[in-house]
């Protein structure tokens, strides 16, 4: 299913490497906040955005991101 989501976004270089659903936007730049203040890689960078993205529940009921299908 598609949904509007808020996802945290980890990019190595210009490419998403990695990327996790966020209950809000708070709860992102929370997380955001943590990663930032221990990461000492110059290369990579994290970011939270509102996207557009095909969703599903895992077997623990937990919503994970599929696809991301654009950035609004």
């Amino acid at each position: 299913m598609i949904e509007t989501i808020v996802a945290l976004m980890l990019y190595l270089g210009d490419q998403m490497i990695e990327h996790s659903f966020k209950q809000s936007l708070s709860e992102c730049l929370e997380v955001k906040r943590k990663i930032e203040r221990n990461n000492d890689s110059g290369n990579s960078h994290v970011q939270c955005s509102v996207v557009k993205a095909k969703v599903y529940v895992d077997q623990h009921g937990i919503k994970r991101i599929e696809k991301i299908e654009g950035h609004q």
